[in-house]
């Protein structure tokens, strides 16, 4: 999967890593990263308040700021970013974080295959898990660490899940379909 990755033109490429939530997302692009000496940036990184709200197009991340702070100005040629992110969904709050993109940078998250974003990312893998094991997954996974989200997972980010989908069919603009085959906690 990496070769396709190491050949693409151009001096800078961006990789985007998505699928269901609880598909595997992060933890694909963490084994990725270090091969491809690539920093990984999450679109949970920038959450706001309206990702608890139904959306078709995960509305809850703030494509705008993402696009501002970090796809655009990868597309100028700037190599050292600085963007706000956000690593607490009980306050919002965002903390400048700085990173140094040399060839590759991976960003990876749920609704990341939307049309506003898709011309900026020069190879997509999209993560093949039936939307049901995923959202068993990421429920497992949030209780794994103390937090009890089975009724959001359900009847909140599965619903976004399937209007994404309907909307923009976001598998059919992967480069790569992977199935991971190992339980991820």
């Amino acid at each position: 999967m990496l070769e396709p990755i190491r050949d693409l033109p151009g001096s800078t490429a961006i990789i985007g890593v998505s699928g269901y939530g609880g598909s595997g997302k992060t933890t694909l692009a963490r084994a990725m990263a270090e091969p491809l000496c690539a920093p990984v940036v999450s679109i949970d990184e920038f959450g706001t308040s309206a990702v608890f709200r139904q959306s078709d197009d995960w509305y809850g991340f703030d494509q705008e700021r993402l696009l501002r702070q970090v796809l655009v100005p990868l597309a100028r040629g700037v190599r050292e970013l600085s963007y706000d992110s956000c690593d607490d969904w009980d306050s919002w709050a965002t903390i400048p974080t700085h990173l140094v993109v040399r060839r590759f940078l991976i960003l990876e998250g749920v609704g990341l295959f939307h049309p506003d974003i898709v011309p900026f990312l020069n190879y997509r893998v999209w993560l093949e898990v039936p939307l049901d094991e995923a959202t068993a997954r990421g429920i497992a996974r949030e209780r794994s660490l103390g937090r009890e989200q089975s009724e959001i997972w359900k009847h909140l980010w599965e619903p976004n899940e399937i209007a994404f989908e309907r909307k923009f069919q976001p598998k059919r603009s992967a480069h790569c379909l992977v199935r991971p085959e190992l339980p991820i906690a």
